[in-house]
């Protein structure tokens, strides 16, 4: 007689460990970890009866999933997930580059990649102030020229006494240096090996220079014994140090005191970033000021329509192209992240409605807004905070599928500083001022915003008030969101552990050594928590899923997400934390329990369909039709 088995566990299955990969193991050399080794992977505990709508996502390095040389993350992420987002490859300006040109070979690639893995491929983002063309943006709202009419003029300039920034730097413990900044000298680079051109860094960007013309750059430096700097205008699209046909290559003479050094030079291409080596040097450079200088035409402001056409030009060529490079196969899209402000100190930035206000370059300056991308421009500083999320929503649904799912994605609407309470509902006042804009956005009749996501960058205190307050704020969130009628995402999931406040009230976080087992344990009961509460609020026609942002801790590097945090729900060597079990707690609805045999003969309805472990429908009316292997019927997990 054949016998269906139904999987609400798979203890059975550790027979086959020496054929799992570590994605699929706990930590190896500790027994406390060897339960993990026999739970499925997560997708598998989702109860497809009860949550058809539901996904579960990822966010992804497109490289490493795309990687040619190691099959490792693509496997981790299509046997554990049914939805993927690419950390970056999507955004603006990872597409298109300060001359307006556009790049989809990746996004073309991660589409194929999702098609023939069964997954869906999630957009992120449309319209988004972070992570912009800027040098691209900012040419197009540039001033009209005046035909016949220059005249000598500073094009840009930075003090890096007060502007403390660089674009971008090669790795400082790599290559045995350092770059400090202070208010009396501006940047200090020291160097401790000699290297011929690997200690770089970029010192401007978005340099309004004209390809042809001869710019005078003064660069105020001096060095802790003579030296030189070697330079390269130029821009990321085109940069090639050895080619001057795509950028200019100058040279910086110093000496041990103060010296303003003027270089004449002729860029190659327009809107230039200016890229900085200090070649075979150990010592210190010191760089207080640096100013372009050349013959500029004079020139007269755009009007204010003319600002907005142009910017709904540059956004239906990016939408429209985007939309063209998915095919039709990208069914959903942040269309706006990161709206919404957070209010100033006094509360004076709100509309007459009491909302907080959309973020702007002058509340970014003003109040310091977090950002994750640099290179900021902001869309509604020219369009108008309504119609540029109207144009935004316009063009997608022109462009895209016919059944395109539009979302808002914001951070903080967890928040537990501002919460406000309205109808017996508890919830951060900025996630009240998001649903308020919504209704601004739609309010013409058109507009349609589908649904909200919430990132949920977050943390578990160990401070027993604090924890608690969080989980009163993301319960309220759920049940605003709910609310609303509109489709419910966590976007960006991911976790710290945080200990105390310093003498500074400064969060003592814990970093990935630092983690005991009871932390992490503790980590994963949180994770249980809320993927359950989500469930437990959000109905399921209004599920869209959770996307958890990191599948591994973040290493200890440079330039990283929540740099050496325990955010992933694996290790950095892809072995299952006890965050893992917390994940299969709470997709399950508690702990999996045994198995139980079914017999055939006691009949099995199929009527509602047959579905594969990727929640897709099978084409077959029963299960005899099909091969063996694992199946969902009627909610649950059947081995023929």
């Amino acid at each position: 007689m054949k016998k269906l088995y139904l999987l609400l566990t798979i203890a059975c299955l550790s027979t086959f460990a020496s054929a799992q990969e570590s994605y699929e193991l706990g930590k190896p050399g500790n027994d406390a970890y060897r339960y993990l080794d026999n739970y499925q992977a997560l997708k598998n505990y989702i109860n497809y009866e009860k949550y058809p709508n539901f996904k579960l996502g990822v966010g992804i390095v497109e490289s490493d999933y795309l990687s040619t040389s190691s099959s490792l993350v693509k496997n981790m992420v299509n046997k554990n997930f049914t939805e993927f987002v690419a950390g970056n490859a999507m955004k603006m300006g990872s597409v298109v580059n300060n001359n307006g040109d556009m790049n989809f070979n990746e996004v073309k690639k991660l589409v194929a990649a999702s098609t023939s893995s069964g997954l869906n491929l999630y957009g992120h983002v449309l319209a988004w102030h972070s992570q912009q063309p800027i040098g691209w943006l900012t040419k197009l709202m540039a001033d009209k020229e005046v035909p016949g009419e220059e005249s000598w003029a500073t094009v840009a300039s930075k003090d890096l006494r007060t502007s403390q920034n660089l674009f971008f730097k090669a790795n400082e413990t790599q290559y045995g240096y350092t770059i400090t900044f202070n208010a009396t000298d501006g940047l200090k680079a020291t160097t401790t090996k000699s290297y011929g051109w690997e200690v770089q860094f970029g010192l401007i960007d978005n340099i309004p220079l004209k390809a042809g013309k001869t710019f005078k750059m003064t660069m105020t430096i001096k060095g802790s014994k003579a030296g030189k700097l070697d330079g390269h205008f130029g821009d990321w699209g085109t940069n090639n140090d050895g080619d001057n046909s795509t950028g200019t290559n100058i040279s910086v003479p110093f000496t041990t005191s103060w010296q303003d050094v003027e270089v004449n030079f002729a860029p190659t291409i327009d809107n230039n970033f200016l890229l900085l080596h200090i070649p075979n040097y150990v010592g210190d450079v010191y760089i207080k000021s640096v100013k372009f200088e050349g013959n500029v035409p004079q020139t007269v402001p755009q009007t204010a329509k003319e600002r907005h056409d142009t910017l709904v030009y540059a956004m239906d060529k990016w939408i429209k192209s985007m939309m063209e490079a998915c095919d039709g196969k990208v069914k959903a899209w942040d269309l706006v992240n990161e709206a919404i402000g957070g209010g100033g100190e006094h509360g004076e930035d709100v509309d007459e409605q009491g909302n907080y206000n959309l973020q702007h370059s002058t509340s970014y300056k003003n109040y310091g807004t977090w950002d994750v991308g640099g290179s900021n421009f902001f869309w509604q500083d020219n369009m108008g905070d309504i119609d540029y999320v109207r144009q935004a929503c316009r063009l997608a649904r022109k462009y895209g599928p016919e059944d395109i799912k539009l979302f808002i994605n914001d951070y903080n609407l967890e928040g537990r500083w501002d919460l406000i309470t309205n109808d017996g509902i508890t919830a951060s006042k900025k996630l009240w001022s998001l649903i308020g804009w919504i209704n601004k956005w739609e309010a013409d009749g058109v507009t349609h915003i589908d649904g909200i996501g919430t990132q949920m960058h977050i943390n578990y205190y160990d401070d027993y008030n604090t924890q608690n307050s969080l989980k009163t704020a993301i319960t309220g969130m759920f049940q605003l969101m709910a609310k609303s009628g509109r489709l419910v995402r966590v976007s960006e999931m991911d976790m710290g552990y945080v200990t105390g406040w310093d003498a500074q009230f400064k969060e003592i976080k814990v970093t990935v050594p630092q983690m005991t087992e009871q932390q992490h344990k503790n980590m994963a009961n949180f994770y249980e928590w809320i993927i359950k509460e989500y469930f437990r609020i959000v109905p399921p026609e209004q599920q869209w899923g959770i996307c958890q942002w990191c599948a591994t801790d973040s290493p200890d590097t440079q330039y990283t997400w929540r740099r050496n945090e325990p955010t992933g729900i694996w290790d950095l060597s892809y072995y299952r934390k006890h965050a893992y079990a917390g994940f299969v707690r709470g997709l399950n609805g508690g702990e999996p329990s045994g198995i139980k045999k079914v017999e055939t003969d006691k009949g099995i309805d199929t009527s509602k369909g047959i579905h594969n472990l990727n929640g897709m429908r099978m084409s077959a009316t029963s299960l005899d039709e099909l091969p063996s292997g694992i199946y969902i019927v009627n909610g649950k997990k059947l081995v023929k």
